[in-house]
């Protein structure tokens, strides 16, 4: 019979190794065991097999392991090693087992830290593995990126803590590569023929803060904000401190201007994170500005017709769980919504914003490619880079309502409503409708929506806009 120090050890055993949350799916780490325990048995009573171990070769590791992801595996790894440790540490405090059953289970969990150890030298053969060149850590290939151009190899957590983006020389490198330095004091771009514009590295929340309207309720990590992001190609008649003048006009509360190395001759205009209802004022503001035409209604910029311009929308990161930014990885990215969000966009992907395939579980990972269609590198935001750029107020305002509908839309739909005809479904409620009067005139106008009818200043506005450019 047992005693009750074996029923603590076999008690523990199970428990920790058959019955515990290991990994996400606990029946994956049982399968392992189970499969090593019953190849340890056959081993056993295998009169021609000194030690169990000597079954140990590339076939059978590979038969068990490569079915997991690297990093799976090493959680497994990990957790079991940790519940065989325990094993032994009990062993010793209650000295020898007085149970053959006891003692077996004992000599298994000595097998499966030596099946891991087997395991752990041929990694880099089982998975396609890469060795990071600062921190020496070893990791997925697709989880390595470079630096310098391709001259290096580091993982990500390297980069995102030791590099940033050099603009100019198109390329990672260290913060501490004085040949490479651009913090310096100068706070201006010395590369801009304009007044008012800071280096494309300034971080504008150094300068700027989270903005809502009086009426609006206190702004918390789970307030539905956004940072627009509007680059813009100067005119020839573009006063040089045209950039400055915008700038004073929100009193240097709303938006700075920085440089970009895509744009031949123009600047950015980067605003703070703020609630809708701060951008329509701030917007309006801007566009009933009487300097923001010449003499004969032309604006002083331009983006709809080139190449070089686009629109960014960062939402909040804090705004959303990782499933949900999960959703807008699968509505933005899925070939099924393609041509719907090429059309929201304006353009069809490039360069800039690569449509990619994603998972609802890499909404909860920071990639760092950085040119996505939507980019989850940041750690405050989740940047949207589909959009067109844009200098109407209507077009400006579309992309935002746009961002902020889908933005709301993930806060409450399912997994299986990520069709964007289950987004225009729930789009068309008379409350959403009322809310984005902007893009609904653009859905309707576009027959996305058949059966709505537009809003009919925004309605007004566009055929003003339109007369204006005919008969101008």
């Amino acid at each position: 019979m047992f005693n009750n120090n074996t029923y603590q050890i076999l008690r523990l055993y199970n428990s920790e190794i058959y019955s515990s949350y290991i990994f996400r799916n606990d029946y994956r780490a049982k399968a392992v065991l189970l499969k090593l325990y019953k190849a340890y048995n056959q081993a056993r009573r295998n009169p021609d097999i000194d030690n169990p171990t000597e079954i140990f070769d590339w076939d059978f590791v590979y038969d068990i392991a490569s079915d997991f992801e690297y990093n799976d595996w090493q959680k497994m790894n990990n957790r079991i090693i940790d519940v065989s440790s325990k094993l032994r540490k009990l062993k010793t405090a209650f000295g020898t087992f007085d149970s053959i059953e006891v003692y077996r289970w004992y000599n298994f969990s000595r097998f499966v830290i030596d099946f891991f150890d087997y395991t752990n030298e041929r990694n880099i053969e089982i998975w396609d593995l890469s060795y990071c060149e600062d921190c020496g850590g070893t990791f997925p290939n697709n989880e390595m990126v470079s630096v310098y151009g391709g001259d290096s190899h580091v993982c990500q957590g390297c980069r995102d803590e030791e590099y940033y983006f050099h603009e100019s020389s198109d390329q990672y490198v260290a913060y501490n590569d004085e040949e490479y330095s651009e913090f310096d004091d100068d706070e201006g771009d010395p590369d801009s023929d304009f007044e008012g514009v800071y280096r494309y590295d300034f971080d504008v929340m150094d300068r700027l803060h989270k903005m809502k309207l009086p009426y609006e309720q206190r702004i918390t990590r789970k307030t539905l904000l956004a940072g627009l992001e509007c680059e813009w190609e100067a005119r020839n008649d573009c006063p040089h401190d045209f950039p400055d003048q915008i700038d004073n006009l929100f009193d240097n509360k709303y938006c700075m201007f920085k440089g970009d190395g895509s744009l031949r001759n123009g600047f950015e205009m980067v605003t703070a994170p703020c609630t809708l209802a701060y951008h329509r004022k701030q917007i309006d503001k801007l566009f009933d500005w009487e300097h923001w035409t010449d003499n004969d209604k032309n604006t002083y910029v331009k983006a709809w017709n080139t190449d070089t311009c686009g629109i960014h929308v960062h939402l909040n990161r804090g705004s959303f769980t990782g499933s949900q930014i999960g959703k807008i990885l699968q509505i933005v990215n899925e070939d099924m919504n393609r041509n719907f969000i090429e059309a929201v966009a304006g353009r069809k992907a490039n360069d800039y914003a690569k449509f990619k395939q994603k998972s609802i579980a890499e909404g909860s990972q920071r990639d760092y490619s950085k040119y996505e269609a939507v980019n989850t590198a940041h750690s405050e935001s989740i940047e949207l880079r589909i959009f067109r750029g844009n200098a109407t107020k209507n077009g400006i305002l579309r992309v935002l309502e746009f961002s902020f509908a889908l933005g709301e839309y993930v806060q409450q739909c399912s997994f299986n409503e990520l069709h964007y005809r289950d987004f225009l479904k729930w789009f068309k409620l008379p409350r959403n409708r009322a809310d984005f009067p902007y893009i609904n005139e653009w859905f309707v106008r576009k027959g996305y929506l058949k059966d709505s009818r537009p809003n009919r200043l925004v309605t007004n506005e566009i055929n003003e806009a339109i007369d204006n450019v005919v008969n101008g």
